[in-house]
């Protein structure tokens, strides 16, 4: 009797454990950032709030750069664990930083550290799951990222009104300890049999979905990169026009994620909030990620490329209309209690909206044409997306400090926002075209 499933549900809960713990240590910036600017002593500014996210994101695009290419040579488990030890790590040194210096480099390095859960996934993925499973599995573990991040703003947000924010730091750095102990033991490189999944495991009337998955398999064991170098790798990226549009997309998406970091901060001086309301309430935006990302488990793999390509077109204009609607807001003279309900509606419809485009397609396209080279191919996707997310940091935290304010913040996502509905169409659009090409051959 086969001992596929049990094998892969221990690889999937420990990549989710594992991820989440990634996550919460680079999440505690954003949950401290609202103390760090109420702590006096400290004596920062949102400037510099912006700088630790803008820089932190710089250490994202290194750490994709580094791990990457890692993972495609040392395997996922140990690009893994590295990181979530290294992310416990740096997360204490945060709290113990005694400077904007101190607080900027580490910041740059724990983003940098929690660059290699992704890739480290991504090959782990690839062993294990079958082609035809990708966006399901996907979809499940990306919601590690959003959930951990929730509970965590909750219960951290919860602790920072009774407890000094350096104690909160270190408390989140023990979890991420315990959880790697616990993967290091039950997280496993590969499966010891090579036909692990050669068989097709799901079976579907869908003609269309059936030949789709039959060439997915027969591209994970026959692929065209299969025994070339990393540089020849590259060079075939940097050849093709599906990859260049994939980057596109990501990058914007990735700029429009990036609000994140600033709601917090953003409902604390809009509604006069107390750091710790403004650092609970900031949740809804990765409340409203992840009931996208689990709406996203039902329908993807379910749906040809066409339909995911209006689904996710959809979506993003869902996007633009939520941010419309913060920017024209206080417009409508609303009650300041109808204000603020409107306003978080807004922000969980946008988080909502932009998830499912954010981490699936760019994923599973990497496993898919990036084969023996996946790792590398979704860092370097993920690259040029932390780089333009920098950018925006930069410029956001000016933008909000600036006689506009926060007027000017948001003129800056609906423009970004509405070059968002443009990329994702196009990418999805060339995948479709991709689909039936192999279909008609």
């Amino acid at each position: 009797m086969s001992n596929r499933p049990p094998q892969q549900l221990n690889i999937i809960i420990s990549m989710y454990l594992g991820y989440a713990a990634m996550m919460i240590c680079r999440q505690m910036i954003t949950i401290l950032s609202p103390a760090l600017l109420a702590d006096e002593a400290l004596g920062l500014t949102k400037t510099n709030i912006g700088d630790f996210a803008a820089y932190g994101t710089l250490g994202a695009l290194v750490g994709k750069l580094i791990w990457g290419p890692l993972a495609d040579k040392v395997g996922g488990r140990f690009t893994f664990l590295i990181g979530i030890f290294l992310t416990a790590v740096f997360i204490i040194a945060f709290g113990l930083s005694p400077n904007v210096m101190a607080f900027t480099g580490f910041s740059f390095l724990l983003y940098c550290t929690k660059s290699s859960g992704w890739p480290g996934m991504t090959k782990l993925i690839g062993e294990w799951y079958h082609p035809q499973h990708y966006g399901r599995v996907w979809s499940i573990l990306a919601t590690s990222s959003r959930l951990s991040v929730v509970l965590a703003t909750l219960l951290f947000g919860w602790l920072l009104s009774f407890m000094h924010w350096q104690a909160v730091a270190f408390i989140a750095a023990a979890f991420a300890l315990i959880i790697f102990s616990g993967c290091y033991f039950y997280l496993k490189e590969k499966p010891e049999d090579p036909g692990f999944f050669k068989n097709n495991e799901a079976r579907t009337d869908n003609i269309e979905l059936a030949i789709a998955s039959k060439q997915a398999l027969n591209n994970r064991y026959n692929h065209p990169l299969r025994g070339t170098s990393t540089i020849d790798g590259l060079v075939a990226f940097a050849k093709s026009p599906r990859v260049w549009l994939v980057v596109i997309m990501l990058m914007v998406l990735t700029c429009m994620m990036a609000f994140l970091d600033f709601v917090s901060v953003y409902l604390m001086e809009s509604y006069q909030l107390t750091p710790s309301q403004a650092a609970m309430a900031s949740t809804v935006f990765p409340v409203g990620s992840l009931i996208g990302l689990l709406a996203s488990i039902a329908f993807y793999d379910r749906f040809s490329k066409k339909g995911i390509r209006t689904v996710l077109t959809i979506a993003l204009m869902l996007s633009l209309l939520s941010v419309l609607t913060l920017k024209y807001l206080p417009l409508f003279d609303l009650s300041a209690e109808l204000n603020y309900l409107v306003a978080l509606i807004a922000i969980f419809l946008f988080a909502f909206s932009i998830s499912p485009a954010y981490y699936l397609p760019m994923s599973i396209f990497s496993i898919e044409y990036g084969g023996p080279h996946s790792a590398t191919l979704v860092c370097l996707i993920d690259a040029f997306g932390f780089a333009a997310s920098a950018t925006f940091a930069f410029i956001g935290g000016r933008l909000a400090d600036s006689s506009g304010g926060w007027s000017s913040f948001m003129n800056m996502l609906i423009l970004i926002s509405a070059v968002g509905i443009i990329s994702v169409w196009a990418f999805m659009h060339s995948e479709y075209k991709a689909a039936n090409r192999v279909v008609t051959e």
